[in-house]
């Protein structure tokens, strides 16, 4: 089926009152789309990426009664590790093959991108299940277990996308307690983010901690889910008042269901 056609039955299921997710779109794709969308007043598409800036981006149409509705995107952020063939010297064309042989279809991949040193991508999340979830007994495993294996998925602050909005702060803390460093970091007092430590929202290198007197050490990557990221950049001693002086990065992170500042078709 062409997109032409997947568009107008998307049309006929919005006049329905449905929400239907149409793949991942090229940048003349999308055009194509919103084109179309833009003669039918009754339906409306949107384009989720999965950050700002993204290539290839999902659309999502539906009836116009619905258009100030926040609507999930269906999109899940990956890191690939320890995949035979793929390195930090990859492509992206390397990596999109190989996540074609997984079996991923192309409208199932959004972007990939290397900004640290590892891959990561923008995929749909009903193909992601699909592949690594448990196949039913007597149902063929659908990709390569080493591959399968290789993919982690990752919380949205965990996503180094490109062109991520970054801010370099430099501050003092009592110690290097997580809440003490969280709260040099995040815009949140101390007791908040140490309950947020708690409840299970705090990654330290990628690892759940749920100790706010964890000690953080230079180098170290703390992520909070819904907040952001944070690198331990420096540890530069004791202040003359008793007091660590530390470098911080803090990346922001993907808006993940949000229209992402992006041209909708019949909306303003």
């Amino acid at each position: 089926m062409n997109l032409e056609e997947l568009v107008s039955q998307a049309v006929a299921r919005a006049a329905a009152g449905e929400v239907t997710h149409i793949g991942f779109l090229s940048p003349g794709e999308q055009e194509q789309a919103l084109e179309q969308l833009s003669t039918v007043p009754a339906a409306v598409g949107r384009l989720y990426g999965g950050y700002r800036g993204a290539v290839r981006k999902k659309l999502v149409v539906t009836a116009v009664a619905f258009v100030n509705d926040t609507l999930s995107a269906g999109i899940t952020y990956i890191e690939l590790r320890d995949i035979p063939g793929i390195g930090s010297d990859s492509d992206p064309g390397e990596v999109w093959a190989t996540l074609r042989s997984i079996g991923f279809a192309p409208e199932h991949l959004g972007d990939v991108f290397c900004t640290t040193g590892t891959w990561q991508a923008v995929v749909d999340s009903a193909a992601l299940r699909s592949r690594t979830e448990p196949p039913p007994a007597r149902r063929p495993v659908p990709a390569p277990l080493a591959a399968l294996e290789g993919i982690v998925e990752l919380d949205p602050a965990e996503v180094s996308f490109p062109g991520q909005s970054a801010k370099t702060i430099r501050a003092t803390v009592p110690s290097l307690r997580l809440d003490a460093v969280a709260g040099a970091g995040f815009p949140a007092s101390r007791t908040r983010l140490a309950q947020e430590i708690k409840i299970g929202r705090f990654k330290v290198n990628g690892v759940e901690v749920q100790s706010p007197a964890f000690k953080v050490s230079q180098g170290d990557v703390i992520t909070c889910r819904g907040r952001g990221r944070l690198t331990v950049d420096e540890v530069l001693g004791m202040t003359k008042r008793g007091r660590v002086s530390i470098t911080l990065t803090r990346y922001n992170p993907p808006t993940t269901f949000t229209r992402e500042g992006e041209r909708d078709a019949n909306t303003t």
